[in-house]
């Protein structure tokens, strides 16, 4: 909320273990915003337009966590998921379906990711799960990152589960068309 300034970010660095480059100022371009601040990357990431985070962090925005047990209905439907345990402050983007690297253990690996509930399952519980393309093995208790590139689609709820995995196919196809290694996206 604007209360601190780059002497209270430096003193956070150096007792939290980051350091603090001060820039100038960016303004967005065609957006209706005077500059870019952390308020609007936030806003921007709450109503999931990660490429406008993206573009004013000048990186993807980044979400890190322990890979934990889910309910294991990703594997029976095809599509085994990496469930990260967040932590409570983090900013994570709206419910909906995303293309993202999945960065462990220094390998970086295209991912489908599911912000949300599970509505087809009537889920209750809000979640991070992602489908990491082309990886089979155990992930459980590591540490990943989640870097966002692009929003799929909304959440959606499912009258039934070949439609959702029918769903799954193109999401996937999706995700790989994005996350091109030749575009650095």
């Amino acid at each position: 909320r604007a209360s601190g300034d780059v002497g209270t970010l430096s003193k956070l660095g150096s007792s939290a273990g980051f350091m603090v480059d001060v820039i100038s100022l960016a303004h967005p371009n065609g957006v209706d915003a005077p500059q870019f601040s952390s308020t609007w990357i936030r806003e921007r990431i709450a109503v999931g337009d990660v490429e406008a985070a993206s573009s004013a962090l000048g990186r993807p925005h980044r979400v890190e966590g322990i890979v934990v047990r889910g309910d294991g209905r990703g594997r029976d439907l095809g599509f085994p998921t990496a469930n990260l345990s967040t932590t409570l402050h983090a900013a994570i983007p709206a419910d909906g379906i995303y293309a993202c690297w999945f960065i462990n253990r220094g390998r970086r690996l295209m991912s489908a990711v599911s912000v949300g509930t599970n509505p087809t399952f009537s889920g209750r519980e809000r979640r991070v799960e992602a489908y990491v393309l082309d990886f089979e093995g155990d992930l459980y208790g590591q540490r990943a990152c989640l870097d966002f590139v692009a929003r799929l689609r909304d959440m959606e709820r499912y009258d039934n589960v070949q439609d959702l995995i029918d769903q799954l196919h193109v999401d996937v196809r999706q995700t790989r068309e994005i996350l091109t290694p030749d575009t650095g996206r």
